[in-house]
């Protein structure tokens, strides 16, 4: 049969369909299928709704006031368009604003020149920048693992720098947030300026369609003659300018500045921008969604205030505002002739990492893991000499009890990893089956052991949940992560009202303190899931299954492998081990908090990738993810006893996070270079 051939209609008479109450209709969807559109009935929708409960929320002095405090995010927001316009991400824009908002101050106390102050300030974003970007583009260390790392080393940094103290007694000048030009408020000047030149620069250059080219398609765009590498820079450049001017706006706005200012800044930006329409897959998106999803976020924030819901709840409102977006877009394409039904990228495949070279030809041994142990041999001797304590059975069985929940997280993250996907939500996780944990118990009555359930379950649950977004929508596992991230911190923020539970029994206390034979409890546990894991993955078809799809899924998927069901389980084991860590740690510290285990994915895939797992997927093992716990542990301790402040390990989780992307990149570069060598130069031949 002949294939369809569209028709042509060079005479330009009316078609079918395209005019009278169908064509009208079309053209309806069309408008109601642009994200703008959207954004301005759910602005609306909100509008009413908040008014008819509270009439001052349509006031025009709060309705200015929602534009003003949007206007350092949507800034923001202009940036994180760019870098995911070209596939990345960037998890270091909150630790930057800090950093420049400090710089800001810094400068401005000591008295220099407000004209000199403020483009140094936005010049220290572009350095920032100019280094996620070289890292990104040149050191071809994925983006997310890239800035998750500068965000490390950034708050470590800061916090180090300044001792946690405010900046006070700034110049009376300083706070331009607070003028008007022409009768607006800087801010939104600002705003409305840089949305507009951004936009126009993006749609009408050159330059500004090279990033759609290379974000829709990074082959053809090399092939076309556009070099990646250039435009990944660029953005990044101008994504760490963009933040240096988001931070004068915001730091601007009041009389001192903290150290730690806009918490939860990077998941906003990402959230605005997101739900602006812009594609976490790249290549598509406005500079004007993006501020439009700013506006809205900003006026659901101001929308809870006004409805006397508790702020704990915004984190959930923003998560789930992320996947609500993803769905309608997944929904859109299954809407659209011959679209796929799904995001594409699935988080899975590696393209054919080199295996794990061997160390002295032992099978059971990788060179990665060789260079740990040699690693791990210097490092307890040098640490020794530091400090007394450091080398004593106390000391290091001790340190055990604070590893465990780092370990038994980590487990199931390598799992993961190898498959090609990745989880942040692992600490939300731990905090929130803590939360089930402890009300289960207190407000509803069960029984101890019962609640220890539900906690487990319950986080079991969520790594479900992560799983089927994952494997059956086929979302992206960094968006779907980022956002259950802030879903289930807000659900334990909200559901505990930032109450903390305690007066368990003493015997509950056993599981994190008490001891069999003088060693913790914790380690036996730790032992039995680290022996299982490793039959597991070295000696089972499902553990071959796992490293044939991070090699290349699309070749699993031919070869019949159940690609669905094996990433299911392993985000499922994700959430147990995360409800078993939960469990654990209350023991330990024989109380629940909201809080707990903040900031602890980025220890957990430290750890993972540091131990010698490929965080393109593919290659990986247990072994090497223990090595890498114990001694990212032991570095930790013993800095804290040789009197190093506690900040200092944070930066250095940051920095073992993007040096060993390095050192697994350039091992498998020296087995990719020698079998190249041994082919062109093949043995002589022995007869």
């Amino acid at each position: 049969m002949a294939p369809k051939t569209t028709p042509q209609n060079p005479a330009g008479l009316v078609l079918p369909g395209t005019s009278g109450p169908a064509g009208t209709a079309r053209r309806w969807l069309d408008l109601f299928n642009q994200q703008e559109t959207v954004l301005a009935l759910a602005f609306l929708v909100v509008l009413i709704g908040v008014t008819v409960a509270n009439r001052g929320f349509i006031d025009p002095g709060n309705l200015v006031d929602i534009l003003y405090n949007s206007s350092y995010i949507g800034v923001a927001a202009v940036g994180m368009t760019m870098i995911i316009l070209c596939g990345h991400i960037d998890i270091s824009v909150g630790a930057a604003l800090g950093v420049c908002a400090t710089v800001a101050g810094e400068l401005a106390v000591a008295h220099i020149p407000l004209y000199v102050v403020f483009p140094l300030t936005i010049l220290t974003g572009g350095l920032i920048g100019l280094i996620n970007g070289l890292l990104v583009a040149y050191g071809r260390i994925p983006a997310i693992v890239t800035t998750l790392g500068m965000a490390s080393i950034l708050k470590g940094g800061l916090i180090l720098a300044t001792s946690g103290k405010w900046i006070y007694d700034l110049p009376p000048g300083f706070f331009l947030s607070r003028q008007h030009v022409l009768g607006m408020p800087v801010p939104i000047l600002t705003l409305l300026l840089l949305g507009l030149a951004f936009a126009v620069w993006l749609k009408f250059s050159a330059k500004g369609r090279e990033l759609y080219a290379v974000g829709g398609n990074a082959e053809a765009a090399r092939l076309s003659g556009i070099s990646e590498r250039r435009v990944t820079l660029l953005v990044f450049v101008l994504n760490g300018l963009l933040v240096g001017i988001s931070s004068i706006l915001y730091a601007t706005n009041f009389t001192a500045i903290q150290s730690n200012v806009a918490p939860g800044f990077e998941l906003t930006v990402i959230t605005a921008t997101v739900i602006g329409g812009v594609s976490i897959m790249g290549g598509t998106g406005t500079i004007v969604g993006a501020l439009f999803g700013a506006i809205l976020l900003q006026t659901i924030g101001t929308a809870l205030v006004f409805l006397h819901i508790r702020a704990e709840w915004f984190q959930t409102v923003q998560g789930a505002l992320i996947l609500l977006t993803i769905l309608l877009d997944v929904f859109r394409r299954r809407k659209t002739a011959g679209a796929p039904a799904t995001l594409t990228a699935t988080g899975g495949g590696g393209g054919g990492q080199a295996a794990s070279p061997k160390f002295l030809n032992l099978h059971w041994l990788t060179l990665q893991e060789a260079i740990l142990i040699g690693i791990l041999v210097v490092a307890v001797i040098v640490l020794s000499f530091t400090s007394d304590r450091f080398l004593t059975a106390a000391n290091l069985l001790n340190q055990t009890r604070f590893l465990s929940e780092v370990a038994l997280l980590a487990v199931p993250m390598t799992f993961i990893i190898i498959l090609g996907g990745i989880d942040l939500s692992v600490g939300s996780m731990l905090a929130l089956s803590a939360i089930l944990l402890g009300f289960s118990w207190e407000s509803f009555g069960l029984p101890l052991w019962m609640a220890v359930g539900v906690g487990i379950a319950g986080g079991a649950l969520a790594g479900f949940l992560n799983g089927l977004a994952i494997v059956y929508l086929g979302v992206p596992p960094l968006i779907v992560t980022l956002a259950t991230l802030a879903i289930y911190r807000g659900l334990s923020l909200g559901i505990s009202e930032s109450r903390s539970v305690h007066g368990f029994p003493d015997s509950f206390a056993f599981w994190g303190s008490g001891d069999i034979a003088g060693v913790p409890v914790q380690v036996y546990v730790l032992v039995a899931v680290l022996v299982i894991s490793i039959l597991v993955l070295a000696g089972t078809p499902m553990g071959r299954c796992i490293y044939a799809i991070g090699n290349n899924e699309t070749a699993a998927r031919f070869a019949g492998l159940r690609v669905g069901r094996i990433k299911l389980i392993a985000y499922t084991l994700s959430g147990l081990m995360a409800g078993v860590a939960g469990f654990i740690f209350t023991s330990r510290v024989t109380s629940t908090r909201a809080d707990a285990a903040t900031g602890l994915e980025l220890d957990v895939i430290a750890a993972v990738v540091f131990g010698g797992t490929s965080i393109f997927g593919g290659r990986g093992t247990i072994l090497g993810t223990a090595l890498g716990v114990v001694i990212i542990q032991l570095l930790k301790n013993g800095l804290q006893l040789a009197g190093i402040r506690g900040e200092a390990t944070v930066i250095l989780i940051g920095a073992v996070l993007i040096l060993s992307i390095l050192l697994n990149q350039f091992l498998e570069w020296r087995v990719l270079a020698g079998g190249r060598s041994t082919k062109s130069n093949p043995p002589a031949s022995s007869t």
